[in-house]
């Protein structure tokens, strides 16, 4: 592969089989706008998100002509007016798009442009030395969720560059690449293709503890740097998501030192006056239950065994000691007898549930069922 990274078409003029960009940041490069209007939408979030870099060691992964909603030509350069967007996922404005697919798309093609910039697609140019600056960019309300909009003409055997339109500026958008347009035989080709995509990180994101300049675990806000003003949160319409120690949280909260938790400000709900609240999502509370299990004698269920227990029941966060199980003992013909109590029908180990003789809880014996909590960890 001869390229370096996916930047390589703003960082300097790409080789071998992206030889067709031209745009670049070393002196005697072309800088055109679109490079620096991505860098402020991808301050906002909006840009393609690079599925395939997770994979460290992959022979493709940093491949700047391929994959990731690349835009390549389809055919050769200067004689073809047909180019490919590779498929993708752009985040815009909060939503995420999947553009591109292995359709071709024609600059010459009506239904890629949007009526609202151009009444019809890019003509050809006037002459042989006239250049159009087409951009490929994001947009949900045509086919693939990609348009092309485009500028004027120029006479570039005056010595002069051809300018990025504009008109897609009145919305947030992500330009995919920038393509210099000629003039054809029979109508305008592709001279070039720049790639100016901008990438939105890929993976999970990292959230560090909030907490006070006491030291002390926080909620919502961190006033970290003491004598400073503190924050208005909540805020009326806004949700967050956050990480702390769960302790002050809830006075048995489970999962220390590795809690994410989220604060939604919907009025009405919640303890909080005026609504809203923090809510607790890791660990997550799964709930499961087992078949029927033959009791006719003491029962030991050890965790993390298959048609036993298969996850470690977590305890309420009410005491911090009482077991979240429920057991119910059933006779032979499936009848109900009882609902066991714990301490005194069995107990929660640290590795096993132990379930008294039937004759020491009081019934028949035949089955017994558990339904506990669990966070899918021993």
């Amino acid at each position: 592969m001869a390229n370096t990274n996916l930047g390589e078409g703003h960082e300097k003029t790409a080789t071998g089989a992206s030889s067709y960009q031209n745009d670049g940041l070393r002196d005697t490069d072309v800088l055109t706008s679109p490079s620096l209007t991505n860098v402020i939408e991808n301050s906002m979030g909006n840009g393609v998100l690079a599925t395939t870099l997770n994979q460290y060691d992959a022979t493709d992964r940093n491949n700047p002509v391929s994959g990731n909603c690349c835009v390549r030509p389809n055919g050769t350069i200067g004689a073809t007016s047909q180019l490919y967007v590779d498929t993708g996922t752009v985040h815009l404005d909060g939503i995420f798009y999947t553009v591109g697919s292995a359709v071709v798309m024609d600059i010459t093609a009506s239904a890629n442009y949007h009526s609202g910039y151009h009444a019809s697609p890019i003509p050809n140019g006037g002459s042989p030395s006239q250049e159009a600056i087409l951009l490929v960019y994001v947009d949900p309300r045509l086919p693939n969720n990609l348009g092309f909009v485009y500028g004027s003409y120029v006479d570039t055997a005056t010595g002069l560059y051809p300018s990025s339109p504009s008109a897609h500026l009145v919305l947030q958008n992500t330009v995919l690449a920038s393509v210099r347009v000629g003039r054809g035989s029979s109508g305008p080709v592709i001279l070039a293709i720049e790639d100016k995509r901008s990438f939105v990180r890929p993976g999970p994101l990292a959230l560090s503890n909030a907490i006070t300049s006491g030291g002390a675990n926080a909620d919502r806000r961190n006033d970290f740097i003491a004598g400073f003003n503190a924050g208005n949160l909540p805020i009326a319409n806004m949700g967050l998501l956050y990480a702390r120690k769960p302790s002050g949280f809830i006075t048995n909260a489970q999962g220390g030192n590795q809690s994410h938790l989220f604060w939604q400000s919907d009025a009405g709900i919640g303890l909080q006056a005026g609504g809203g609240g923090s809510y607790q999502i890791t660990p997550v509370h799964r709930t499961a239950k087992t078949a029927p299990i033959a009791y006719s004698a003491a029962l030991t269920l050890t965790f993390g065994t298959a048609n036993e227990i298969i996850a470690k029941p977590l305890i309420s966060e009410a005491d911090g000691t009482t077991s979240l199980v429920t057991i119910r003992a059933y006779d032979s013909s499936y009848r109900l007898e009882s609902i066991l109590i714990e301490t005194q029908h069995y107990t929660v180990n640290a590795g096993n549930i132990v379930i008294n003789a039937p004759a020491a809880v009081g019934v028949s014996g035949g089955f017994v069922v558990v339904e506990y909590i669990h966070a899918s960890h021993l």
